[in-house]
Formats: structure tokens, C-alpha cells, sequence
């Protein structure tokens, strides 16, 4: 691993994580039910990556409000069980082009897809793009994530951990962090520069994994918090609905409205998102999912 670490093609991850959130947030724009044609174009972009990074793709279509939307899962098998999900949602709330949310979360998502095909290994892993997130479908059995948590737990397929990558792109030195509780404040950062890695108490022994392996295998700071399922909008992402099926689950998150003004505004734009921090991000990921 450390000569892998040394031979690490960042700017290579730079380029590529532009690019997809390029082609999401500009090429695209709005990507949810309303805009018609959008949740379409933006799955058969996802399912061209993935299969230019040498996956097979499976698409779970279903019925919502009148449309067929899809989540898409590109899975590089492994003889060891139980498998790793890592997922990201594709839609965007009306009205935001959804750069940091979270056309940074699947842009991660695809590039340690085609990061994790390079490496030989037992470890069975599933990349999950998740439609419908975003209100009014959250919570609901309409969510893509939901889902697909409960046709595995149908299916009685046993999950090590699902990662959700929920907005992982804006940054700033600035002291505009903010949280759920005031305390926090006197054992948190105060500047918006950390990558925050959260679960419950059923996942705490992945979330302390994480935190360890972005400290070891990046530049980036990462800040941890294991809480009850419904303290501070932890469960406000596709790691609920993990959660909500038994399942342990972590989410990796820049704390989203906690630093990020522009959350589900029309100002949530490419041009806010810091990719070299991103590539760090990813870059930790990768090498502590090597580690499992």
C-alpha cells in the first residue's frame, strides 16, 4: 500500500472529479421528477462511466409518481462476504443545480469505482448511484436508497457497511462552521475545512475506521461524531435508509448546511467546490476500503 500511496495519480483524480461534476451541474443542471428527460440523462451518464471503468451495470427501475427512475449498481465481485456498499444520490431539489449536492458525492462515488477495479482482492464491493433522495421522496419507500436497502434485506444479503457520500466539495478556511448543538463548538473545528465522518452507535466501530483511514491515507483533517440516529441531521442522507433495515452505515459529508450557504440554492454551483480537497477525500477513501 505505501507503494501505492507514492505512485497515487492525483491530478489525474482532479480532472476526472471536474469533469463529472461538470457534465451533473452545467451540462445538466436540475436532476429530479419535474425537470423531464433530467433523471434519465443523468443515469445513462452515471452508466457510462461506470462502464468505461470496466463494470457491468444492473439498473433497479421502479414506479414514481407516474415515471420509471432507476438506481444504478455496478458490483466488482469477491469471493469474501458479507459485501461493502458505497453510495451516492444523483437528484438535486428544484430550483439548485446541485454541485456539492451532490454531484460531488457521485463524482466520488464513480472515480473510486474505477480506483477500487484497478486493485486484485476478496472484497466484494457494490457502487450504488441512488435516485430520489431529495424531498418529497425522502423518508418514503419512493427513495431510491430505501429501496435498494430493502430489497437486500428481502434477500437476506448480509453488508459489512454501506459508505453514503453526501456532499463532499466545499471548503473554506473561513470560520463558518456551525452545528447541531452550540457545545459542539468548544471540540469542533471552526473552520469549514475538515471532512466530517458520522454514523449511529450500531456503526461506531466504522466511523472511528474512517476517520482513521482519511487521517492516514490523505491531507485532509476528519472529524467524526457517533450519535443517535435522529441528533443533528445525521440521518438526512441514504445512510438512513440503511440504518432504517438493520444495516450499519457511515456517511462521509463537508456538513453540508452546517458550512455550505448555498445548500439547495440556485447558487450550489461548480465554481464553489475546492477539487483538490475532493481528490483527498477520495484518495482516503479508497486506500482505508483497500484496508477492510
Amino acid at each position: 500500500m505505501v507503494k501505492e500511496l507514492e505512485t497515487f495519480q492525483k491530478q489525474r483524480l482532479v480532472e476526472n472529479l471536474h469533469k463529472h461534476v461538470e457534465y451533473l451541474s452545467v451540462t445538466i443542471g436540475e436532476r429530479h421528477l419535474w425537470k423531464e428527460g433530467s433523471l434519465g440523462r443523468t443515469a445513462d451518464y452515471i452508466e457510462s462511466v461506470f462502464t468505461g471503468y470496466g463494470y457491468a451495470v444492473e439498473r433497479q427501475t421502479y414506479s414514481c409518481y407516474g415515471q420509471n427512475v432507476s438506481n444504478l449498481i455496478a458490483e466488482k465481485t469477491g469471493t469474501d462476504s458479507p459485501m461493502v456498499i458505497v453510495g451516492a444520490h444523483y437528484d438535486t431539489v428544484p430550483g439548485t443545480p446541485g454541485a456539492d449536492d451532490n454531484a460531488s458525492g457521485v463524482a466520488a462515488l464513480v472515480e473510486l469505482a474505477r480506483l477500487q477495479q484497478r486493485n486484485p482482492g476478496r472484497r466484494r464491493f457494490c457502487f450504488v448511484a441512488f435516485v430520489n433522495e431529495e424531498p418529497p421522496c425522502f423518508g418514503s419507500y419512493n427513495m431510491g436508497s430505501m429501496v435498494y436497502a430493502r430489497h437486500l434485506r428481502e434477500q437476506e444479503v448480509s453488508v459489512e457497511v454501506m459508505l453514503s457520500l453526501e456532499m463532499i466539495g466545499f471548503f473554506s478556511r473561513e470560520l463558518i462552521q456551525n452545528y447541531p448543538l452550540p457545545g459542539m463548538r468548544l471540540f469542533y473545528p471552526k473552520r469549514a475545512d475538515f471532512i466530517g465522518v458520522v454514523g449511529n452507535f450500531r456503526s461506531s466501530r466504522y466511523v472511528s475506521f474512517f476517520k482513521k483511514g482519511m487521517r492516514r491515507y490523505s491531507e485532509m483533517d476528519s472529524r467524526s461524531l457517533t450519535a443517535p440516529e435522529y441528533l443533528g441531521g445525521i440521518n438526512l442522507s441514504d445512510n438512513y435508509s440503511f440504518w432504517h433495515h438493520g444495516y450499519r452505515a457511515v456517511m462521509i459529508t463537508d456538513t453540508s448546511f452546517f458550512r455550505n450557504k448555498n445548500y439547495h440554492q440556485e447558487t450550489d454551483t461548480i465554481d464553489t467546490l475546492d477539487f483538490e480537497r475532493m481528490a483527498e477525500v477520495v484518495k482516503g477513501l479508497h486506500f482505508s476500503l483497500l484496508g477492510l
